[in-house]
């Protein structure tokens, strides 16, 4: 049998001169998302188009007014009632594009900053969790992390109840790989990875919790 040369070997798994896993990524918009959000959409449906027809119907009142005061009451309920539902309609159909314009914006200015597409240099090892980006290196052991989280592939380190550092479900090119990096993260934690429960609550929703 032939021996594999070390250079064939990922650079995600584990080697024999360094026991831990070493990954180079970016990450992107839906990785921000997913931990200092509650969900992916900027503009949920239901919050969205009952906040366009509020504003409708506090502005239609103002409207009609005055011929309610007359007691053309039926003209203005008709006039009202078709405004709020002209102007849901209208939210419903633009929706896509101002969720594309929301996310194209946000995107741009977490580029800008350096929050996203920048090159990540993380290494998860016996010690603890070691990443570096924009030339500055945050190390945090294993009794010192906060809680371990996973959510469809992708697993969160959370360094405290604000800040986490995400391994994305991209990094690993195979379910193999992935079962291999939880087994050793687990064992060295000495804890399983608990469901996405902080990714969850979003920023605002984690702040009351204890530190």
């Amino acid at each position: 049998m032939s021996e594999r040369h070390p250079s064939s070997v990922p650079k995600i798994w584990p080697s024999a001169n360094r026991p831990g896993f070493h990954k180079s990524f970016q990450l992107n918009l839906d990785d921000h998302l997913d931990i200092q959000h509650a969900t992916r959409q900027l503009l949920p449906l239901g919050p969205t188009v009952a906040a366009v027809g509020a504003v409708a119907l506090f502005v239609a009142l103002i409207l009609n007014f005055d011929r309610w005061r007359e007691g053309d009451v039926v003209t203005s309920t008709i006039y009202i009632g078709a405004s709020v539902v002209v102007c849901v309609l209208l939210a419903v159909l633009l929706l896509n594009p101002a969720r594309q314009l929301l996310r194209f914006m946000y995107r741009r200015r977490l580029t800008r900053f350096g929050v996203i597409g920048k090159p990540v240099e993380s290494t998860v090892d016996r010690n603890g969790i070691c990443y570096t980006v924009l030339g500055q290196t945050v190390t945090c052991t294993w009794d010192s992390l906060y809680a371990l989280e996973e959510d469809d592939g992708t697993f969160y380190f959370w360094m405290s109840k604000i800040v986490a550092h995400p391994w994305p479900a991209r990094v690993f090119a195979s379910d193999e790989e992935r079962q291999t990096f939880r087994q050793s993260v687990m064992e060295w934690a000495g804890r399983p990875f608990s469901p996405p429960v902080l990714a969850r609550l979003g920023a605002a929703g984690r702040l009351n919790l204890p530190d």
